[in-house]
């Protein structure tokens, strides 16, 4: 054998050596970390330590799913508090929530790269990604500064529009796939029949109360003036919202009713029952409006199909809507909350 031969054979005992040894310290870094998470350095992480004034048998538990041995649930949830974003607040009832653990941390415009497509996913429900920042110790929205060692992504089951099938459950989990893929994560998929189920159910709810009422105005000569219309809109403080269409908002901020000129020459009135805040008075306060712009633009009130409102019509409506609103509430639904005007957006 010629020198290069025994140069080679040396070089290779030496990556050898190099590459066992990096696998030693990959294991020992696994079995630490594992310990963290689950015991005390030493201990059989699935030993647990008896609760006081029980049996200190020293008896081994086995995990159950979702929660660590000899760790209560509530503890859990308090190291990790559920998001609550400007643009986003977790709600069981509503959304599909899969968490994703990475291997090790992950740098901000790795995952913006990896979760762009996820976040771009046409199924017609919102689609959510945030990060666990562990130095603030909240969820955030992930920026290109941050460093995350765990994700969660979300997609609503459901909303008056759209409902998650077993073909949109199905892209938004190999969309998580590939994130996970991409950053070296874990996650466990969730059954699809499962979720189809749950947005049945959840459409089945909003159809229940997915109610609208409207009023309608007529012209009562000729056709209305777009300037004298939009004039008498902001005249009774009702604030522009695009072309031809002005929101009664009330004194938080909240949409009450809507009101838009149609291409027909007809002012529509629109109270959607779900989303309004009950204790806006929307019904009163869409009636009120009603009385003053016909003043204003010398028009009469009717219903959809076109019959004079008569002066006691109100007075009809308000104990169905109170019902209405009962049954919203007995069924967790708050009329005018965030969660109503998701699923009604």
């Amino acid at each position: 054998m010629t020198e290069l031969h025994y140069a080679l054979i040396g070089a290779a005992a030496v990556l050898l050596v190099l590459l066992l040894a990096l696998s030693k310290l990959q294991e020992r870094r696994q079995v630490r970390r594992l310990r963290e998470r689950l015991g005390a350095p030493g201990q059989d992480p699935l030993r647990v330590q008896a609760p006081a004034g029980a049996s200190a048998s020293g008896e081994r538990i086995e995990p159950r799913f979702g929660d660590l041995p000899g760790e209560p649930a509530a503890a859990t949830a308090a190291q990790h508090p559920r998001p609550q974003l400007p643009g986003w607040i977790e709600d069981p009832m509503l959304d599909c929530v899969l968490e994703l653990r990475c291997a090790h941390a992950v740098d901000g415009v790795a995952v913006i790269d990896a979760t762009g497509p996820l976040l771009r996913l046409d199924c017609g429900l919102p689609v959510h990604v945030v990060a666990w920042d562990g130095r603030a110790e909240q969820w955030v929205l992930p920026d290109r500064f941050g460093f995350y060692g765990e994700l969660l992504a979300s997609i609503q089951l459901a909303n008056r529009r759209a409902k998650l099938g077993d073909i949109e459950a199905s892209q938004f989990i190999a969309a998580v796939q590939q994130v996970a893929v991409a950053i070296d994560a874990d996650f466990d998929p969730p059954e699809v029949p499962l979720l189809r189920r749950r947005a049945a159910e959840l459409e089945a709810k909003i159809a229940q109360f997915d109610v609208q009422i409207g009023l309608t105005l007529q012209p009562g000569d000729g056709a209305f003036n777009p300037t004298l219309v939009n004039r008498s809109m902001l005249a009774i403080g009702l604030e522009p919202d695009g072309e031809r269409r002005w929101l009664r908002r009330s004194e938080d901020g909240q949409d009450v009713f809507s009101v838009r000129l149609t291409d027909g020459h007809l002012v529509l009135l629109e109270l959607d029952v779900p989303t309004a805040p009950p204790q806006a008075q929307p019904l009163q306060a869409m009636f009120s409006t009603a009385s003053e712009l016909a003043v204003l633009l010398n028009a009469r009130v009717v219903d959809d199909h076109g019959r004079p409102i008569a002066p006691g019509s109100i007075e009809a409506i308000e104990p169905a809507l109170g019902a209405l609103y009962e049954k919203m509430r007995a069924a967790d639904l708050e009329p005018g909350s965030a969660r109503a005007r998701r699923l009604f957006a």
